[in-house]
Parts: structure tokens; sequence; C-alpha cells
């Protein structure tokens, strides 16, 4: 018995030793010398969403591990889309500099840049490139009736969100942004219920749900059967009504 103990028990310190042997690593530590170039660049934002009429600019950081000498920084792109400057500039002292970039995308468009830092100037222990995507919204004008709530009819303009959603800022009152999307298979539109408006102090938001919402491809008309509540404070309006939406262009081409 106690030879089988002591078997078992050099068994179980020979199994704990290749553990303890498995959990140790080699590894260079960093050269206290040669740590590449001087530079990292980052980005606060990497994900941008424009209108067509929007001034398409994005920004990155370049930082400085030493600051005490002027330099210039190297800076490369892999999209001409992107107006990528060739290099940014430091003066001694200097530590950051925020490099401003555009592009002229055209509206529907979604694309993506890498912006890296020239080899001899990126740090080997910081960032060196940046992602940054951008997509243009596609945008129609439009023309939105309701008679019996609002009273008449008014311009407006759709943005194309993508995967058939779509978005009406200000549709029936400013800073209350309509979202629906449309299944141009079935001709089916969905409005979520959602906040359009602003009564007063005492009734607070206009809310709006849709019972039923269609698409009339051939004249570019959506047909909503609406109800308008006041939530905040637990009245709502007598009844249903139409909402009419009408683009000025045909959303599938």
């Amino acid at each position: 018995m106690k030879k089988i103990f002591r078997y078992t028990l050099a068994v179980l310190l020979g199994a704990m030793t290749m553990v303890a042997c498995t959990n140790e690593y080699e590894y260079d530590a960093p050269s206290a010398t040669d740590q590449g170039g001087n530079a990292t660049i980052s980005a606060a934002k990497t994900s941008y969403v424009f209108v067509p009429s929007d001034e398409q600019e994005y920004v990155v950081t370049v930082a400085r591990v030493d600051s005490t000498q002027a330099q210039t920084i190297s800076l490369t792109s892999d999209n001409s889309k992107f107006n990528v400057p060739a290099s940014v500039s430091f003066a001694a002292g200097q530590r950051t500099q925020d490099v401003k970039i555009t592009s002229d995308l055209p509206a529907g468009s979604k694309e993506k840049v890498n912006i890296s830092l020239g080899e001899s100037d990126a740090f080997l222990y910081g960032g060196n490139i940046v992602t940054l995507t951008s997509s243009v919204y596609r945008m129609f004008e439009c023309v939105i009736a309701q008679q019996t709530m609002y009273g008449g009819q008014w311009a407006g303009v759709i943005y194309e969100l993508g995967g058939g959603n779509y978005m009406i800022p200000g549709c029936f009152a400013d800073g209350y942004d309509l979202q629906f999307s449309i299944d141009f298979k079935t001709n089916k539109v969905t409005i979520p219920a959602q906040y359009i408006d602003y009564y007063d102090d005492t009734y607070g938001r206009i809310a709006m749900t849709t019972g039923s919402a269609t698409y009339d491809p051939e004249n570019l008309l959506i047909t909503a059967t609406v109800k308008f509540t006041l939530p905040d404070s637990g009245f709502s309006f007598s009844g249903t009504h139409t909402v009419y939406i009408m683009f000025g262009s045909d959303p599938q081409k």
C-alpha cells in the first residue's frame, strides 16, 4: 500500500512539474535603444455617415514620443478617394497634431481607408495605422400630406439609410425624425411607434403609431393609417388619420 501511495505521489509531483513548466514563457524585452520611429496615429472617431449636402471631413491625431526637435512625419493611405496629406510637420515642443482628411464620395457609397505612418516614422510600441469608414446616404425630395391633424402638405427630404430603411428629418416638427422601412418585394411599409412632435408643457410629446402602411411603386406613394397619442399625459387624439409620403424619384433606381 505504501509503495502504491509513493508511486501515485511521484506521478502527481511529476505532473505538477510539467504544468509549472508549461506556464513559463520566454520573451524578448523591448529594446531600450531600437524602438522604431517617433510617432503614433489614432482617431477618436473612425466611422462616419454623411448626407450629400455635408462636407466630408475626418480627423486623425498624430502624436510624437519625443517632441524636443522639429520634425516632419510622413503619412500613407490605400484609398485615393480620400485626400490624405503626404506628411505633417511639427514644431519643436509640439507633441500632437490633428490632421484633417477630406473626401467627395457620391451619394449611396460606402468606402474604407487605412491611414498609416511612414515605416521609418512609426513608433514600434504604439498605433501606426487607423482605419476610417465613410457612408453617404442617398437623399430624395418628398411631399408629406396629412389633412386632419396637421392639415395640408409640405415638402421634405428622405434619407436612405441602407437595407430598406429611411428617415425624414423633422417630418412633422423640427427635431423629430420619422423612421420607416420598405419591403420592396411585398410593398409593405413598417413605421415603428415614435415621437414626432411636442404639443405643450401640459400634454408633452405627440407619438405616432401605425396600424397599416403600404407603398405604391407606380406612384412612389406611401399611404399609412396612423393614430396620434399624448403618452406623457395619458391622453390621445380621437380617431385614426391618414398620412401620405410621396418620393420625388424612384428609390429603387
